[in-house]
């Protein structure tokens, strides 16, 4: 009688466990960084320069001021000219992945006090590049060191980083950064994928995730 009670219950679990199986994990998450994470940088000769916790008033990585809503912290690390954020937490978002990567030399956040304000600007190759956060999109933009005048490369929805090479791109240096596409009919699909941009603004490619380019990829 107590077998029979359990038999749709253990069906039920091996349907379960099925399904996951068959529909894999979702893209859309990563592993985040750790406590293993934290203490192989340290040994490098990492320094930990900051501790974001929750609640915390900090700048994003475009300049913009925002709470920290997250029971798990971001620690800021940093070594020479070279600046690391780690995500900690059990799921990251793969745009962000489980750290962030920038140079001191090549990075510069600001906060935008105003739709149009430049909140990062890069040196690439001698060029001097700016992104500023407008309404609905970030600008990517060229600057004339002479004139000191802008040229427009590419609007997107959320700016990426640089990248000197990629493996079987014969671009270079390019830039990934998020697109948000639109519906004809209104409304639009938010954004679930890197795109990858020549210094021109041409589209040459797609990538599944940071992890996926940090393979492949030399960043600045």
């Amino acid at each position: 009688m107590k077998n029979w009670f359990l038999y749709p219950f253990s069906v039920l679990f091996v349907f379960i466990i099925t399904i996951s199986i068959l529909i894999g994990e979702d893209k859309a998450w990563v592993d985040c960084s750790n406590e293993d994470d934290l203490y192989r940088y340290i040994n490098e000769d990492w320094k930990v320069d900051k501790v974001i916790k929750n609640g915390d008033v900090v700048l994003n990585k475009n300049g913009i001021k925002y709470f920290h809503k997250n029971e798990y912290p971001l620690i800021w690390l940093s070594k020479g000219n070279k600046v690391k954020a780690l995500n900690f937490g059990w799921r990251c978002y793969f745009l962000e992945g489980p750290e962030l990567n920038f140079t001191r030399t090549s990075y510069q956040s600001f906060n935008a006090e105003k739709y149009g304000d430049i909140i990062e600007k890069y040196e690439i190759e001698n060029e001097k590049y700016v992104i500023t956060q407008e309404v609905t999109y970030q600008e990517l933009w060229r600057v004339d060191p002479k004139t000191n005048s802008r040229t427009s490369i590419k609007r997107v929805f959320s700016f990426g980083k640089f990248a000197k090479e990629c493996a079987m791109i014969k671009e270079q240096p390019i830039f990934f950064a998020s697109v948000k596409e639109y519906f004809f009919g209104g409304g639009w699909a938010e954004p679930n994928r890197l795109t990858i941009f020549d210094l021109k603004g041409n589209k040459i490619g797609i990538a599944p995730s940071w992890e996926y380019v940090d393979e492949l990829c030399k960043f600045y």
